[in-house]
């Protein structure tokens, strides 16, 4: 086949060196054909000689769906490409970047939420959700319908203990104390399933001896949830419970449940944490091992509630849907999320709702419980690692230490510090000798407010409240924590990134860069004795404005025009000598930002033996640039 139809080649900055960085960065860039713009970057495949593979979606049929793959070698010389078109079911199954499961899908579904009372309660919600070829996901839908009483067979209700939805297969798991006659059960506690049509079964009841509160409540991370969301590929649910005020257990006992999405509790056992006060951050698993890392507060006699106070939404809805129940958002208005060239439309990643009913949720989100424990003064750094049904360590490190250890590259005068308040974490990995990364931003409130004018805000599709936190905070210093595969404290590499000058002021934005947290994640050489460490930061705020039209039932014409603003993300990275513990400065990979690339939104970066491959595109998608990096240089 000619592929020279479909990409132009153009080569642009190729084998510039990175002397500061002692790093070469190879740069190749293509005009994309038309029809791989009207889909999506579904995947990227390493062939076993070092070559590699891009693979689009192709807006496609109900049976079948279109494929373009290009074929590059390890210098990302295009060498070939092809077209295909597979049964929808066969390409799922061998593509695991393939969402589409028809153009439009209305479901009837349920959620699980807590009332004022404290009692479970499930909603009847009509969910309508249109298949947008360029995000590669859903835009939703959302009509919130009749709610009724969570009962069991005798009547009981129950009282909320945790949720979890597994879109999948339609149905909801819920630990639940039972409530009979004004009075709760507090010795024991009923794991429940919960389906689409509200037929309620219960699975196993699980001694409990006095009440438990949950203290953190979420699927597990695994190297593939960066590409592959929950709802996809549901993971196990990882529930956390700590004593309720007034018991008489220790406060700081802790109860792990482990439970797939069936339903089958794989762990249920008890450890104590370093603290009661254990804020929980994430659940990522690796080889087995499931690792707990969060951040502590240390108050002798205290309960988990009286320190972090609510921890878990009392709801199976996510943030989004929540959110979006309250302000009444239409699906029409963008929903911003990490969007790597597409323009403004929503990300594959969000849920976009409309509230068609005036029924909304009244539970707070999670997002809303996480907002307001940053904002509260931790004392220590905590990681647990769980494996076969039992606690192997629980490690904590006090702020003071992770300050003592602290280091900054050459470009900077003095390494940041950290007040241990008003952060968010947003990576953690496991290195090849087991020891532990875990990144961290800080943040400081934004004096002007919420950011930028509210009329703009609302043609973007931002909630300004004080509950849509977002854009009232400028985020700031980066920190990666080195830890010990025993979780002690190694080294503590810090970096200020400035993005100041990089705001959307230009094209009246209602947020600017500094708005959006970095992500970050390290890729270690071949001896590893160093690590790149690879950010990823908002760059630019691009504006895209949409006009439709629709015709009445009295033969006039509606035209809306929607603007919306979309963060653009690029490279930042430098070397960290975990041998010696030092730091290079950091530099823009390629400067990207000059040549207007960002990063695709998902399956953006790649490792194929000694190279890095990072994967971006123009705002329009009309071209694509391959990045390469020698990670031992």
């Amino acid at each position: 086949m000619n592929y020279k139809n479909l990409f132009v080649a153009a080569f642009v900055t190729a084998g510039v060196a990175m002397h500061a960085q002692g790093m070469n960065v190879l740069e190749k860039d293509y005009e994309i054909s038309r029809k791989a713009k009207k889909g999506y970057l579904g995947g990227v495949e390493a062939k076993a000689d070092g070559n590699f593979d891009m693979i689009y979606f192709l807006p496609s049929s109900k049976k079948m769906v279109k494929i373009e793959t290009y074929s590059f070698d390890k210098d990302a010389n295009l060498t070939g490409s092809k077209k295909d078109e597979w049964e929808i079911e066969k390409a799922r199954k061998r593509y695991k970047g393939l969402t589409y499961k028809g153009d439009l899908l209305v479901n009837n579904a349920i959620s699980v939420s807590s009332n004022l009372m404290g009692k479970l309660v499930y909603k009847n919600r009509k969910v309508t959700a249109k298949y947008n070829w360029l995000a590669g996901g859903y835009v939703r839908k959302v009509k919130m319908l009749d709610k009724q009483k969570l009962t069991n067979d005798n009547g009981d209700e129950y009282l909320f203990g945790g949720a979890y939805e597994v879109e999948r297969d339609s149905a909801i798991l819920v630990m639940g104390y039972p409530y009979s006659r004004e009075k709760a059960d507090f010795s024991k506690i009923e794991l429940l399933k919960v389906q689409n049509d509200g037929s309620i079964r219960k699975i196993q009841s699980l001694a409990t001896g006095s009440q438990l509160r949950p203290v953190f409540s979420k699927p597990l991370l695994d190297d593939d949830s960066r590409n592959i969301e929950n709802d996809d590929l549901p993971r196990d649910w990882i529930l956390v419970m700590a004593p309720a005020r007034g018991t008489n257990l220790p406060p700081n006992e802790m109860t792990y449940f482990r439970i797939t999405p069936e339903g089958t509790i794989r762990e249920n056992f008890k450890f104590t944490a370093p603290t009661a006060g254990y804020r929980i951050i994430n659940a990522y698993e690796k080889n087995g091992n499931v690792l707990l890392y969060g951040l502590g507060i240390k108050k002798d006699g205290k309960t988990a509630e009286e320190l972090l106070g609510m921890s878990v939404s009392p709801s199976s809805m996510d943030s989004e849907e929540i959110e979006q129940t309250k302000s009444g958002t239409s699906a029409t208005e963008k929903v911003l999320g990490k969007l790597g060239g597409l323009g403004g439309l929503v990300s594959a990643g969000k849920k976009a709702v409309n509230l068609a009913t005036g029924k909304e949720e009244m539970m707070p989100s999670q997002d809303d419980l996480e907002n307001a424990m940053d904002e509260k003064k931790y004392t220590d750094f905590i990681v647990c690692k769980v494996s076969g049904g039992r606690l192997v360590f629980a490690n904590a490190t006090p702020i003071e230490e992770l300050n003592q250890k602290a280091v900054a590259g050459p470009d900077m005068k003095k390494a940041l510090s950290f007040d241990g308040k008003k952060f968010k974490t947003n990576n953690f990995q496991i290195l090849n000798d087991g020891s532990m990364v875990l990144s961290f931003q800080d943040f400081k409130k934004n004096s002007g407010g919420v950011g930028g004018n509210k009329m703009l805000n609302t043609l973007a599709g931002i909630r300004t409240s004080s509950s849509g936190p977002k854009y009232e905070r400028i985020y700031q210093g980066l920190y990666m924590l080195h830890l010990n595969p025993d979780g002690s404290l190694k080294k503590n590499y810090t970096v200020l990134l400035d993005q100041k000058n990089k705001k959307g002021f230009f094209n009246n934005s209602p947020m600017t860069a500094d708005n959006f947290p970095a992500t970050s994640y390290v890729i270690e050489s071949k001896d590893g004795k160093s690590v790149n460490w690879v950010m990823e930061m908002v760059k630019a705020i691009d504006k895209d404005t949409d006009f439709s039209s629709f015709m009445n039932f009295d033969g006039s014409t509606t035209n809306t025009t929607t603007t919306s603003y979309s963060p653009f993300y690029s490279i930042e990275y430098g070397k960290l000598n975990l041998a010696e513990g030092s730091s290079s400065a950091f530099r823009t990979l390629g400067d990207l930002e000059k040549k207007k690339y960002y990063l695709y939104e998902k399956y953006n970066r790649m490792q194929i033996g000694d190279y890095t491959y990072f994967f971006s595109e123009t705002p329009n998608g009309d071209r694509l640039l391959i990045s390469r990096l020698d990670v031992n240089q």
